[in-house]
């Protein structure tokens, strides 16, 4: 009897076995946990000063949100990138997405919540841009020092997992 066969079919059960176990124990664990952490870096994103609202439908220049209910005016993009970005549980217990700047992107985002936080509304509120729409567009109320930040909006689970991969990997 040939023992190449066998040994690949055993070997290929294996493999699957040890697949389904890691598939299972992230599933429980992610379960279990409010951070799921992703990360190598895969979707720049953009902080845009909002300068003006309005309900849908947008004219041309304007900006859509994520849910399609709002148009935003923005101003000058600033280009960051995610270092890490995890969704987990904020701190009234909603899903929120966390992202970790690079130092650099760190001190333009700090050096830009400095200038927004003085002025009126709407114009104090920060839009974070997404595959060319808002997912969230903050108020600033005061200077934001750091490389983290936080993404919250009404997600449910599903969707701030994914936000999380898009910025952050997964």
């Amino acid at each position: 009897m040939k023992a190449g066969p066998i040994l690949a079919v055993v070997a290929g059960v294996l493999v699957n076995a040890v697949v389904v176990l890691a598939v299972g124990y992230a599933t429980v664990i992610g379960g279990m946990t409010s951070r799921l952490p992703w990360k190598s870096v895969t979707e720049p994103f953009a902080l845009r000063p909002v300068l003006d609202t309005r309900p849908a439908p947008c004219a041309a220049g304007w900006i859509v949100s994520q849910d399609g209910d709002a148009c935003y005016q923005l101003g000058q993009a600033t280009q960051v990138t995610a270092e890490k970005a995890t969704a987990g549980f904020g701190p009234s217990g909603e899903w929120i997405v966390e992202i970790t700047l690079n130092e650099a992107d760190g001190r333009r985002f700090t050096e830009l919540t400095e200038r927004v936080h003085r002025l009126p509304e709407p114009r104090n509120q920060l839009a974070i841009v997404v595959g060319g729409k808002v997912i969230s567009a903050p108020a600033v109320l005061e200077p934001i020092p750091g490389r983290t930040l936080q993404i919250s909006g009404g997600f449910g689970k599903t969707a701030a997992e994914e936000l999380a991969r898009r910025l952050g990997g997964g």
